[in-house]
Parts: structure tokens; sequence; C-alpha cells
């Protein structure tokens, strides 16, 4: 079917006709009336994690670069089953097969942050000149936010998680053999084709993956990396070795891309992992040792690095002229921040918005050079787009979320002198898959933000989709939780209000059951 749309479509780059659009939206019609009879037995009886999960692998591997039809919405096949599985989450929970959660702190941080991203688009605009701002909200932040409401309302097993991490294992297994496959120029093995399109020049030659990305492919490695570690640690003699050699996989996969921040968020996510295993000793030391080392390294490999040569269209030089750009574009967001602090300039309108600005003077540096690129920096673009509103929920939900990954991943593990957490409250069919998904939630954020720190993450395909599903799973582990997370470093959960002491006496005026929090 793919290839008899393809055969129907113009060649040249030009438009299809208006009569050509007709006939594949009506060919398309005709496909879905021909699979729902057969797909809803496997929507009904299929569990919500499932269908979630096969949202993400399929927008990830076959999404829109695959096969998608264009106009106002784009609509792709990932899209499509993730309405389905949206009317699937609608109709049990209104039958009562899955019931609603009770709303949590970090509920209320997730909607906050939709909420001002609309209200910005409804304040600034809905529609510009390049991508409307309401298209980049629809898929960069509702459907996400759809699909942690979806994994909010659904329950997990110990099987379901268990589950869980081989399906991220086995895709980041792909991800990291295309990507290495690409970065040695073995073309006969990358899948899917459209991956080796020369004509979609960015970043060929580096490990892209199907997301034409490297900076999202490394984000989903590193999470395959932290689902890796997690394995290891709790699997036998054979096991380990086995996953270790998945794990170097992963890395492998990580280099392939060529991008310095999937190597940072690698490396920060083997680092946090590695935290709640080694006594605090040992953290001290390998902090220090991990910090005298980069610094050598940086001064002596730092111009190397700088001007190293990644894609096959662009040569060294280039390479490193895109690393002076950050401080320009540091400088415009710096100017747009000081004249719109608290509002931003509108979700989605950084283009239209930011012309003005790279015609100033008086920081003697050609700001003209940063108008044809986005904003590299997540963060820096939140600020400008939604100010200090936007900016704050955003750096919120993701400090709520690494509280709560950290309670989780830590729980039952004690430090050098064994007394903290030497004995846990947790009933031991639960406790290690919810120390699994607070370690995935580690590694997902390490990737976000490293890469965060030098890309606009919030745009790349599919990043959102995993991050809030992952959210969605992490808060209802963490909420149905029978006792207490027991933290070794309760000063990093301010924001929760959670502390072992205050848990323990709470437990004991309830009877030893005590709520959890979400």
């Amino acid at each position: 079917m793919i290839r008899f749309i393809e055969k129907r479509l113009p060649a040249g780059g030009e438009e299809p006709s208006g009569e050509l659009l007709f006939r594949m939206t009506l060919l398309l019609i005709l496909i879905l009336f021909a699979i729902i009879p057969w797909s809803i037995p496997i929507l009904h009886n299929a569990r919500m994690w499932t269908l979630v999960m096969a949202v993400l692998f399929l927008g990830t591997v076959f999404g829109p670069a695959f096969f998608a039809f264009n106009g106002f919405v784009q609509i792709s096949l990932d899209r499509l089953l993730w309405a389905a599985v949206i009317g699937v989450a609608i109709f049990r929970v209104l039958t009562g097969e899955n019931k609603l959660p009770r709303v949590t702190r970090t509920d209320g941080v997730v909607v906050g942050l939709v909420g001002i991203t609309l209200l910005s688009c409804l304040r600034f605009g809905m529609f510009g000149d390049g991508q409307p701002p309401i298209a980049r909200w629809l898929f960069y932040m509702a459907l996400p936010c759809s699909v942690y409401a979806v994994m909010r309302t659904a329950t997990f097993t110990r099987q379901d998680i268990h589950r869980m991490v081989t399906a991220l294992i086995a895709m980041g297994s792909y991800l990291a053999f295309t990507g290495v496959m690409e970065m040695l120029d073995v073309r006969a093995l990358v899948f899917p084709r459209f991956i080796n399109d020369p004509e979609v020049w960015e970043f060929y030659g580096r490990g892209r993956g199907p997301l034409l990305n490297p900076a999202g492919n490394g984000i989903l490695l590193t999470l395959a990396l932290a689902a890796c570690a997690s394995r290891f640690l709790e699997s036998g003699r054979h096991g380990k070795a086995w996953y270790a050699m998945l794990a170097l996989l992963m890395l492998a996969g990580c280099y392939s891309t060529l991008t310095r921040s999937v190597w940072l968020g690698a490396i920060a996510a083997l680092g946090w992992i590695g935290m709640i295993y080694v006594p605090r000793r040992v953290r001290i030391v390998a902090l220090a040792g991990v910090v005298v080392f980069s610094g050598a390294m940086a001064m002596g490999v730092k111009d190397q690095i700088m001007s190293m040569k990644r894609d096959k269209a662009l040569s060294a030089a280039d390479a490193a002229k895109s690393v002076e750009l950050r401080p320009l574009l540091a400088l415009v967001a710096y100017e747009m921040f000081l004249d719109r602090p608290l509002g931003g300039h509108g979700y989605g309108n950084y283009f239209d918005a930011a012309e003005p600005y790279h015609a100033i003077r008086r920081h003697g540096v050609p700001l003209e050079n940063a108008r044809p690129y986005m904003q590299h920096n997540v963060f820096l673009s939140t600020l400008v787009d939604l100010g200090l509103f936007g900016f704050s929920m955003h750096l919120l939900m993701l400090i709520s979320l690494f509280c709560l990954a950290w309670q989780l991943a830590s729980a039952k593990h004690a430090d050098a002198t064994g007394s903290q957490m030497r004995a846990t409250l947790w009933d031991p069919v639960a406790e290690d898959h919810r120390r699994a998904i607070g370690i995935l939630m580690l590694g997902l954020l390490s990737g976000y933000v490293c890469n965060g720190m030098f890309h606009e993450v919030g745009i790349i395909h599919m990043v959102h989709m995993y991050l809030f599903a992952l959210a969605g799973v992490l808060v209802t582990l963490h909420q149905t939780a029978e006792a207490p997370v027991v933290n070794p470093m309760p000063r990093w959960n301010a924001f929760l209000r959670w502390t072992p002491n205050a848990g323990a006496a709470h437990g004991a005026a309830c009877g030893g059951k005590i709520p959890s929090r979400g």
C-alpha cells in the first residue's frame, strides 16, 4: 500500500493535486474500515500499557517520516493508533474497568504546563507562517499529556513492568545497531529505508535513527541503557554478562550519534544509577575523580572535540561554527526575556518574535548569524516562549519526576555504614519493579536534560511522548505503594515534603498502613 501511494505521488518535490489527495484520503478511509473489525478484539483485551508502548514504538520506527498524510493536521500510523487507544481508555473508565486515580501534585504540574502552553497559543496566535503553534501544542504537549493520563488510569503488575523493561531493551538494541550501521555506512542493514535518504542531508552519516535526529535517538538510547542497567542489577551471573554486552551495544549506539550531549547524557545516567549502589565515601571519591579526569581530558582534546567532523554534508570548520552559534542564541534569548519576562512571546512563535532582536548591535557580536536557527536549549526556548510562568512549571515537573524516581530507585539500598534503609517496608512482590521504573526515569531525565542544554528536545518527534508516558507509570506506581519510600537523601525531596522520620510517625498513627504521595 505504501509503495502504491509513493508511485502515485508526483516527482521532484511537487505538491500532490487536489484530486490525488482526495483519492489518498478515500483509500485511507477504506483501509480504516477494513482494519476496525479486526482491531476491536485486540484493543478490548489488551492491557493499557501494551497499547501505549505500541504507540511509542510505532511512532519511533514507522512515524511521519515513514508514512503520513500531510494537511492542516499530519496523520501518521502512530497517531491513528493513539486515537484508538484514547477511545479504549475512555471506554474503560466509563465502564468502571479502570479507575480514575487520586490527583497528585505532579498531576497538577503536568496539567499546568500543558495549560500554560495552550493559553500562550490562544493569546499570541494559533497560526503562523511556518508550523502553526496550535499544531505544535497538539503534537508535542497535548498528545504526550493524554498518554500520561492513560498511564495514570492503568494498573501494573510485576510481570507488566518486567515486559516493559524487556521491550525497551529490545527497542534500544535495534536503535543502537541501526546507529552503528549508519556511522559505518553499511546501509544495507539500516531499516527503515528512509533513514538512508541522502536528500534528507541533515545529520546524514551519524546515528540519527528513525527519528532522523541524533539527539532524539540518543535520548531513547539512554533510556534503553538505563533499562539494561536495571536488569543487570537484578540478574544472576549469566544474566549480568548478557546485559553487560547489551549495555556496551547501547554505548556504541550513543557514540554513533557523534553528539557530545548524548555522550554526556549516557555518562550522567550511569553515574546516577551508580550513586544508588555504592557507599557514600565512594561516591565522593568517584565524583572528584570524574571532575579531575573530565577537566584534564577537556584541556587535552578540546580543539579536536569542538572541530570534530560529524555530518557528511558538514565540514569540520562548519561543525566548529555551530558551537559558536549557541552564545549568539543565548544573547537573543536574554534580550527577548528582558522584554517579556513573565508571559513570554508566545508558544511556537519564536521565529516571528525573534526577528527584531537579531538587529541589536550593543553586544558587539553578529546576532544576525543566528537568525535562521531555533533556540539550541530547551530551557531557554521555554523561557522565551512561555516566560517565567511556563519555565517554572517545566522545571518543577522535571524536579518532581526526579524526586519520585530517586525515591523508587534508591529504596532498600544502604550506604557504607548500613545505617539507612537496612530494611524496607515495601512488599517484596512490588519492590523490584518500582525500583526499575525509578531507574528508567533517572536515565530518561539524564538524557533529556543533558541533550536539552544543547538542543530544543521539546520539538523532537516522540521525545515528550516517552517522557510523559514513563512519568505516568512512575506517578502511578509511587501512588499505589502501600508504604513510604525511604530516601537516603531527604534534602533532595523538599518539593514532596516527605521524610523517613515523618513517614514512620505517620505510619504508627495509621496503624502501620501509610498512604503514598504522588
